[in-house]
């Protein structure tokens, strides 16, 4: 089965914005319902947002203790797939609540390689140097994920970007495979400063 977890985070500053952002970005979303059998919005921030019952919203308990956002996504993702019913060898396609998905691109390319590859992510090389994946937008097995996480310093002190582990946790892997696209607008920072397509 294939599963898709959307994250967000909402955060006093800039709410008003990433709500609509969140909104634009799960529809979206939605719109290739044909591509996955389960959809979750993971709240990783607020303990309540009225406008995503009409979703399927889970809201970690975790809290949010590293200085380093991808750190704290990368531990509420991790409780709440050790929690959840889903198979080691499920596949789970993470997305970042901000960006939108514009075109089938990336599920087009996961509904052909999902029994052959157990991960795939697009190298940041686009926009940064390249020492690591973009990790707003990638589909991993289950168990994998798991297994990448927990390769993961969740020291309070660690500054080093989740991107660089995951790539350097998965390239190595047979079962690996580097996307070279998403299909995606990208939002990056607390109020959306960095707008690209990849």
């Amino acid at each position: 089965m294939v599963h898709l977890i959307i994250t967000t985070a909402n955060i006093t500053e800039a709410f008003g914005v990433r709500k609509q952002q969140y909104v634009e970005s799960i529809e979206a979303a939605l719109k290739y319902a044909a591509f996955f059998d389960t959809y979750t919005i993971l709240e990783c921030f607020s303990e309540k947002e009225a406008y995503l019952d009409k979703y399927n919203t889970f809201y970690s308990r975790e809290g949010n203790p590293y200085r380093d956002k991808g750190l704290n996504e990368m531990n509420h993702l991790r409780a709440f797939l050790e929690q959840s019913p889903l198979a080691d060898d499920d596949s789970i396609i993470k997305l970042s609540g901000k960006y939108v998905i514009e075109e089938p691109y990336f599920f087009e390319t996961l509904h052909q390689l999902h029994h052959e590859y157990d991960s795939m992510f697009k190298n940041d090389n686009d926009v940064y140097v390249g020492n690591g994946y973009h990790t707003f937008f990638y589909y991993m097995k289950k168990k994998l994920f798991l297994d990448a996480i927990g390769n993961i310093d969740f020291s309070v002190e660690n500054n080093r970007p989740i991107e660089w582990d995951m790539k350097s946790f998965l390239m190595v892997k047979d079962r690996h495979i580097e996307i070279d696209r998403l299909g995606l607008l990208a939002r990056q920072g607390t109020n959306s400063e960095k707008i690209f397509r990849c």
